[in-house]
């Protein structure tokens, strides 16, 4: 274990006592933490929070390595355990259906998922599905995929199991404790006003009670685990947190002969089961059914939709259960007795509309808040991956070290300047709406679009490109519809692997290639960091010696906690005592506001918006560049000066991410459009290629460029992520997989992110990204696989819906 960065002493208090907030509490003090206490406004330990109707289904695997990894700490640490001899998880096995055939197909992609990320799975019959679910109409069904270890929590159980271990270790709990306001001292959280709310008839509190009078709790560190509350507090802070509760409609069936006899005490025994083309989910609650469907309109729920305690009192009805609205479910229960034909006999009874949160990418909002010391997230997170978030947060407030990569999980990954409740509401909703739905890897949203747009995105609607979103919602050109390609009808590549693809990306890379090619860059995250600290606190920050000339660049990492990297930047000296950073995330300033002692003599200053860029990239942007500058244009690598490109000061920084050569050009946002359409007309004579995103990717893969939070993360080493010589004799850290580049045999096949990588048939990796390699016409892709496969030439398969493509591992 890392050693400890705070003290054990230190005060904290943890807002919620669901299914997170306990199991907090029970991590930290297994940290040795002695001063620990947890608030919730409801009685413990059913509060009325979404844990307290959380119908405990726990399917692990997801379209995340991360997200799938914290399902499965979560199984982990609740298998076998009990709460007064009553069971809290059963791993009665998860059963996901297909009646058609494209859902069969996507059934294959997620048990190749379940094999990237280690879920033990298997497909099986339409018989099988019968025998493994009895009663089950399987004469539409074409075939099923069993996941064994999955399983079903009590919700409720798990809380106070978890609250109990913590309470044994010190910590303290109180219910019927509403936080009403932060308070903090130089932007460093020292604790919270509380007030006390009302007891709830039929539901006594099974903590301790606030002392009497008690209006503020002191603490040095505040961790909001609130749940469907979470944007509420968040308001109190003047943060917009991207989560919105959702309501969700779900019901029972009345008694069924079959279950006759099925105890309350054992209440389940046979699998969950999913059918994902109707939205619809079910399991045995004791003789009868419990059963929901995601396939209803979306209902959103504003804060003030949500009973507060003293509501909960009067009504005993929980603030996280609104009334069953029977149009939004009807039709899920005509499927259900479609597929089970013994519950056309029954009734749907009990029914309700439950209210869990949605963010706008299905993941949690964890970590420190951006400018507010001491201040923690652990929101919008499902019963899954509950225990599982507990334990990174409590290794991460402790030891600084989350002990995983965190890059999808980290609330600053979303920009506050570039966040609204309706851009939280249209992406959550978005969200919900899909979440059974058959989801590609590339699939783009649909909302908001041209939410935020570079200054060249008019030209490039004109010029025909295809667009996408990257992270803040910025519309991005993919390809362009002008480019052509060439014929690849007879690769026959399916419709899966292609989703998203065109000739034209491997046409625009091929001329940038062997001409010059102009690639939109204007979503960079540019930073300055000025002062007479400005030097020594960047080299803290990067762990590397700045020894720059004024108008000139570097490469650096900064390393996180663990040794892996945490962000990969470039730094430009400016000035004597100036720097321009440049990143592609949000969180990359929060890396460079990080205390260090130099901090009090460095001011920080986020340019993203003022700045704009474009990269020229190719054999001949070095000419082009010369044609419309005036003066000389940078001669070495290293150079980063500031150009008169036809009257436009440009700061050009050599490009180092496709490894085709060139530069990128960043300048003032108002001056974005002239120079477009300047290098557009100076280049329209040289044959200048348009570069998407798409192309741009292709050409990095194929020069072996991987690239951070997407192939490699905080975790990884710059030598596991192969950014460092790989000489005789280092290895990767023991557990560490190395990320290679596969090249596929054939033209004819595509690979997409998350497909295992295997040898004889044992899965040793999986794909991080892939593209048509342009010259060849064979896909490429990044894969982490164990070291002892690692080797170039080494022959591998990757899996693909139920065939194995042949690969080879090469030397970029």
């Amino acid at each position: 274990m890392a050693s400890a960065r705070i003290d054990a002493d230190t005060r904290i208090l943890i807002i919620g006592a669901g299914v997170v907030g306990a199991a907090l509490a029970d991590d930290l003090t297994g940290h040795g933490m002695k001063s620990v206490t947890v608030v919730d406004q409801g009685p413990l330990y059913r509060t009325g929070g979404s844990s307290s109707h959380a119908p405990g289904f726990a399917f692990q695997t997801t379209g995340s390595s991360v997200m799938t990894e914290l399902a499965k700490r979560t199984l982990d640490k609740l298998d076998g355990a009990a709460l007064d001899g009553q069971w809290i998880l059963k791993r009665v096995g998860g059963l996901e259906l297909a009646c058609e055939p494209v859902r069969l197909e996507y059934l294959h992609r997620r048990h190749n998922l379940a094999r990237s990320w280690d879920v033990p799975a298997r497909m099986v019959s339409a018989d099988e599905c019968g025998k493994l679910f009895p009663g089950l109409d399987t004469s539409t069904v074409l075939g099923g995929l069993h996941t064994p270890t999955d399983g079903v929590v009590k919700a409720v159980r798990a809380v106070e199991w978890q609250a109990r271990r913590a309470i044994e270790n010190g910590a303290r709990f109180y219910g019927h404790t509403a936080v009403t306001g932060f308070r903090t001292e130089r932007g460093r959280v020292t604790g919270v006003d509380v007030r006390p709310t009302p007891p709830v008839p039929g539901n006594p509190s099974k903590g301790d009670q606030l002392p009497e009078g008690t209006s503020f709790i002191e603490a040095d560190l505040v961790v909001v685990c609130a749940g469907l509350w979470g944007p509420g507090l968040g308001r109190l802070l003047g943060l917009e947190l991207p989560m919105v509760p959702m309501e969700h409609c779900s019901s029972h069936t009345s008694p069924l002969p079959s279950l006759a006899g099925l105890s309350d005490e054992v209440e389940i025994d046979l699998p969950m089961v999913r059918h994902q083309a109707t939205g619809s989910y079910l399991r045995q609650m004791g003789d009868r059914l419990t059963w929901g469907t995601y396939e209803h309109r979306v209902i959103p729920v504003e804060q003030s939709e949500i009973a507060s305690p003293e509501d909960y009192a009067e009504t005993r009805v929980e603030p996280a259960i609104h009334p069953l609205t029977w149009n939004d479910l009807k039709d899920g229960w005509a499927e259900v007795q479609r597929l089970f034909p013994e519950t056309r006999s029954c009734e749907a009874v009990d029914g309700y509309n439950g209210i869990f949160s949605f963010t706008p990418d299905g993941n949690p909002l964890l970590g420190e808040v951006p400018g507010i010391s001491g201040l923690w997230l652990g929101e919008s997170v499902w019963l899954t991956q509950s225990a599982g978030v507990a334990g990174v947060l409590a290794d991460w407030i402790v030891t600084g070290d989350p002990g995983i990569d965190t890059t999808s999980l980290d609330f600053r990954r979303f920009d506050q300047t570039h966040l609204t409740r309706t851009v939280s509401i249209e992406r959550a909703s978005e969200n919900y709406d899909e979440v059974y739905d058959i989801s590609h890897p590339r699939k783009q949203t649909r909302q908001l679009r041209k939410f935020a747009t570079t200054p060249f995105y008019v030209r490039q609607e004109a010029l025909g490109a295809v667009f996408g979103t990257a992270q803040g919602g910025w519309e991005r050109p993919l390809w362009y519809g002008s480019t052509e390609g060439p014929e690849t009808a007879s690769r026959r590549r399916d419709a899966w692997a292609t989703y998203g693809w065109s000739p034209a990306i491997s046409a625009e890379a091929r001329k940038a290639v062997n001409s010059v090619g102009l690639v939109d860059r204007g979503a960079a995250s540019v930073f300055e960091v000025r002062g007479g600290g400005a030097e020594k606190h960047l080299q803290e920050i990067l762990t590397a010696s700045l020894s720059l000339e004024v108008g000139t660049s570097t490469g650096a990492f900064v390393k996180g906690p663990s040794g892996g990297i945490a962000a990969d930047l470039t730094v430009v000296r400016t000035a004597e005592d100036a720097y321009l950073v440049i990143g592609s995330s949000p969180e990359d300033v929060w890396h460079l506001r990080r205390e260090t002692p130099h901090l009090e003599t460095a001011t920080i200053a986020d340019l993203s918006s003022a700045t704009t860029a474009l990269a020229l990239i190719g054999p001949d942007a070095a000419a082009l560049l010369a044609s419309v500058t005036r003066g000389g244009i940078p001669e070495a690598a290293m150079e980063a000066p500031v150009l008169d490109v036809g009257g436009v000061p440009v700061r050009a920084v050599a490009e180092t991410a496709t490894g085709v050569g060139g530069w990128t050009l960043y300048t003032a946002t108002e001056h974005g459009l002239y120079l477009w359409d300047l290098l557009a007309a100076a280049g329209g004579k040289r044959g200048m290629a348009l570069v998407g995103d798409e192309a741009f990717t292709a050409l990095r893969i194929a020069n072996g460029v991987p690239a951070s939070g997407i192939d490699f993360g905080p975790q990884d080493t710059a030598y596991e992520a192969g950014l460092a010589e790989r000489s005789a004799g280092a290895c990767a850290r023991p557990g560490h997989r190395l990320l290679v580049r596969l090249r596929l045999s054939s033209d004819r096949h595509a690979v997409v992110p998350g497909e295992p990588v295997s040898t004889n048939g044992d899965v040793i990796g999986y794909i991080t990204s892939a593209a048509e390699d342009p010259a060849s016409g064979r896909f490429l892709a990044f894969a982490w696989v164990d070291p002892d496969f690692a080797a170039a030439g080494t022959a591998l398969e990757i899996s693909h819906l139920d065939t194995m493509w042949p690969a080879k591992v090469e030397t970029p």
